[in-house]
């Protein structure tokens, strides 16, 4: 009895302790988080908006231009000896492509301490892809979501001509510039590692490596603790896409091992063994020949991204018909609902004192218009009726166009 209270009372002191301990932290990251927005704007440039997130080796703002109001994220990050603080201010300002957030800025500054902290400011996104892509319904959603996976894809084969693997693929680690310019951004590289040596050449795979990555959106070779490969992004890529096309915003079980704790079950469905049917539930046809193909393809070749993007293209096509005979089919629908109430209209006149003689004047079809237009006008209708259709398809062209005159990409992997 002495003993199991001596027990107690040691495990009271040591809770007791480590509370005392994250009080101190937590009072040391909020001196550090009133001691930046005192020094702020940052390199006379970046005024303090809000603050996104804050922890032990660091903090987050968001922060705009005094001078541009260009709107960003600033991440400064404690220097420290073995540079766990930083890692991510590194990889962050590492890639300046087009399809990966933009290095606006970096620097040094001093803590509350007189430490030394690095500080780098990203491009901002505006949207959360989810946010961007529920925000419509029917056709137009699923367009988007395909729109979005062929972005997402073209941003990791930006990082992977960059030597980099990202590792922590996932709907929150990726976001949409604008809504007047959708285009989908690849953020947060703390989890990014050079798969490349000094001289281009893939490096060794480890015997043993940590796993690093979200488990979620994880590939079943990353969870196993092996060395993650270009197919292991990819992999992700269809695991986030999946949820992507998911019907709901927050669905109950937005992929087959969501919630589930068995590990077992968890890691057969990371398997090609899982039917395709339970995963791409909900995506278009073509996202079965990718999965099949990440499935097999061989790890040590180069990921035929030139097969993958074909794929996304074909999906959305289909996916653009879909929204124009949806499109055709609602503005026939309000039509004949603008007709009866016209009609009924009329009848309400006669009824009420004299009867007037009122002509409802049907607006002529479309079609007919379009045909006595020149052709040229006929396009500039049809680019102002279905502007959002029209974005994309430009987009989309912009970029089937980079995936095939990039020669790079024209690699078999198989």
């Amino acid at each position: 009895m002495k003993a199991s209270g001596k027990a107690v009372k040691d495990a009271q002191r040591t809770e007791i302790q480590h509370q005392k301990e994250k009080e101190v932290e937590q009072r040391m990251v909020e001196e550090l988080v009133e001691h930046l927005k005192n020094i702020a704007p940052f390199n006379k440039r970046w005024q303090v908006i809000e603050t996104i997130n804050q922890g032990t080796y660091g903090v987050v703002f968001s922060v705009k231009d005094v001078v541009t109001n260009v709107q960003g994220v600033i991440k400064v990050a404690k220097s420290m000896a073995n540079d766990s603080g930083n890692a991510s201010a590194e990889w962050e300002g590492f890639s300046e492509t087009a399809s990966v957030v933009r290095l606006l800025d970096k620097g040094m500054l001093a803590d509350q301490h007189g430490e030394g902290m690095e500080f780098v400011v990203l491009e901002k996104a505006a949207l959360p892809v989810k946010e961007y892509i529920f925000s419509v319904e029917g056709p137009v959603r699923r367009l988007r979501a395909a729109n979005v996976s062929l972005q997402m894809l073209k941003g990791i084969y930006d990082l992977h001509e960059q030597g980099l693997l990202h590792r922590d693929l996932k709907p929150d680690n990726m976001g949409i510039c604008s809504t007047e310019q959708p285009i989908t951004l690849l953020f947060d590289l703390g989890m990014a590692r050079m798969y490349t040596d000094g001289e281009s050449d893939v490096r060794p795979p480890r015997t043993c490596c940590p796993f690093r990555g979200t488990p979620e959106w994880a590939s079943g070779n990353a969870q196993k603790g092996r060395e993650q490969t270009r197919y292991d992004d990819l992999i992700a890529w269809l695991y986030v896409t999946c949820e992507l096309f998911a019907i709901e915003k927050e669905p109950a079980q937005p992929l087959p091992w969501t919630y589930r704790n068995n590990n077992r079950a968890h890691k057969y469905l990371k398997t090609m063994f899982c039917p395709a049917r339970y995963l791409l539930q909900n995506t278009p046809p073509q996202y079965y020949a990718i999965n099949l193909y990440l499935q097999t393809a061989n790890t040590s070749k180069v990921p035929n991204y030139r097969f993958l993007a074909d794929k996304v293209f074909e999906a959305i096509k289909e996916l653009e018909t879909e929204v124009e005979k949806f499109s055709r089919k609602h503005e026939s629908q309000t039509g004949k609902l603008s007709g009866e109430k016209g009609a009924t209209g009329i009848e309400q006149e006669k009824t009420d004192g004299e009867p007037k003689k009122v002509e409802a004047q049907m607006p002529q079809p479309k079609k007919e218009e379009l045909k006595k237009r020149k052709p040229q006008e006929e396009k500039v209708v049809k680019e102002a009726e279905h502007p959002e259709k029209t974005q994309m398809s430009k987009k989309v062209s912009l970029l089937m166009n980079f995936f095939m005159h990039n020669e790079k990409v024209q690699v078999i992997a198989m």
